[in-house]
């Protein structure tokens, strides 16, 4: 029977990314931050939401629309609750929200996002001498940051791009499936399986050329 030895990498973000757009009031072409904070709107029996963004150079407001004219009723109460009160985890949700970006026509700067990965640090040379037949590598996130999943692979085995590429090629590394290594973001969770057999055998021949890159 197959031995199979599990690490989790959490991701955890420090900060929501910053939004590029021209600011209405200083006339900059600025960047403004995430506050955290919802702004709610009742005209008779219609509603508007918005999370509320802040100028980083004069402090002033820009609105991202949330809801725009619906009923109260078809807001789930829990929903509604924590708009009332700032919820700051409801908050990063909507923040992180590519498809809301989008609908908003805003341009999100991902590279202004902090994060930290917490992880077990092993090399690949570790992996070969454990016992295990298979090694996976849980990669969580509570936010989709547009985080590629090769930079998260490269710094937790502490690895180049084209060491990363080279064990791909060489199956000795299983990706999600239809998983385009260049082009995959890390969203919620991504599993990664690497085969020990195969890792052993591709150190033997790619060592002399490869163990440098």
């Amino acid at each position: 029977m197959k031995k199979t030895k599990r690490y989790t990498w959490e991701i955890c973000i420090q900060n929501m990314p910053l939004l590029k757009r021209k600011c209405a009031k200083c006339n900059s072409s600025s960047q403004f931050y995430c506050s955290d904070k919802f702004r709610i709107n009742a005209q008779k029996k219609i509603l508007d939401v918005w999370l509320i963004y802040r100028c980083t150079e004069c402090d002033s407001t820009f609105n991202l629309t949330i809801l725009s004219r619906i009923r109260p009723e078809s807001i789930e109460k829990n929903l509604y609750q924590k708009f009332l009160t700032n919820d700051a985890n409801t908050a990063w949700n909507y923040a992180s929200d590519i498809e809301l970006m989008k609908r908003n026509n805003v341009e999100v700067c991902y590279k202004s996002i902090e994060y930290d990965i917490i992880h077990q640090p092993i090399t690949v040379e570790e992996m070969v001498n454990m016992e295990e037949d298979k090694i996976e590598f849980c990669i969580i996130t509570a936010y989709d940051i547009h985080l590629k999943l090769s930079s998260v692979i490269r710094q937790c085995l502490n690895i180049s791009l084209n060491r990363l590429e080279k064990m791909i090629a060489a199956n000795v590394m299983e990706l999600p499936d239809n998983t385009d290594l260049k082009k995959c973001k890390i969203k919620n969770q991504s599993l990664i399986t690497i085969d020990r057999l195969k890792l052993k055998d591709y150190i033997k021949q790619f060592a002399e050329n490869d163990i440098c890159s």
